[in-house]
């Protein structure tokens, strides 16, 4: 079968791989190094596959481009978990009175892969396909604690802290301290972070490994999803979460046993 295979579609996808496990980018030095390729090899990929939008280069780095993006975001919509995670979505905006989400991590930032509207007039409301930053949103938050707490100042350089609003944290001490509280308590709040007028919650969902690969969460208007109501609505999100993982990972490993 050897003799079938296509060197440069072959490199090609090991550049995706290596790319997808390093969402600080890399530059043509490090995938040069990474893939023992000659240099005019590797130019003439990263040239073809930046003019397919595969990829995009920011400065020297190289990350996955938008065009990839959307073929993971059509593979997340197939994907089991997302599926079965769509009737907790959906719990969890009719007893919230909230908008719910879905989101999972996508290069330096949150991918928005489900929404259910809130049954309320009065709504924030997201569509899939929609990309957050992570200091200043909920679900990136939970990614920061859970996923990403030890290269945080790597993410950070790569992805610097824009302020949207007067309570957006700039200060990486200030969210070191923020992701802290995140992870005793289980659940992340954008405080009005990115848009002053909108407050949201998320938590996280784990795979059966214990991995974060995914959160759950809330969205509202400041004035419908005031603070007294956080302790509840995270109740409400940890439940939808654990709802997902024993749909998605404890009923797999039923019929595998079975």
């Amino acid at each position: 079968m050897e003799r079938y295979l296509i060197p440069s579609v072959n490199h090609a996808c090991q550049i995706f791989r290596i790319l997808a496990n390093n969402p600080n980018g890399m530059t043509m030095h490090d995938l040069e190094v990474a893939l023992d390729l000659p240099r005019t090899t590797l130019f003439r990929l990263l040239r073809t596959l930046c003019n397919e939008q595969m990829l995009e280069k920011k400065g020297k780095r190289y990350h996955c481009g938008t065009d990839l993006m959307k073929l993971g975001l059509h593979i997340i919509n197939s994907d089991r978990m997302h599926q079965l995670a769509i009737p907790h979505i959906q719990r969890l905006a009719l007893k919230s009175g909230h908008t719910a989400h879905l989101a999972v991590p996508n290069n330096g930032s949150i991918l928005i892969v489900e929404v259910v509207d809130s049954p309320n007039p009065l709504m924030v409301s997201k569509r899939p396909g929609v990309q957050a930053q992570l200091h200043c949103s909920a679900g990136g938050k939970v990614f920061l604690a859970f996923l990403y707490y030890d290269n945080l100042e790597l993410i950070l350089e790569e992805h610097p802290m824009e302020r949207h609003t007067d309570y957006t944290i700039t200060d990486i001490n200030e969210l070191r301290e923020e992701l802290k509280k995140i992870e005793a308590l289980g659940y992340a709040v954008d405080e009005r972070e990115y848009n002053k007028d909108v407050r949201c919650l998320a938590v996280p969902v784990r795979d059966n490994r214990g991995v974060v690969i995914a959160s759950v969460g809330v969205t509202a208007p400041a004035v419908t999803f005031p603070k007294s109501q956080i302790p509840a609505v995270a109740e409400l999100a940890k439940e939808a979460a654990r709802g997902i993982y024993r749909d998605t990972y404890q009923l797999k490993e039923n019929r595998l046993g079975a």
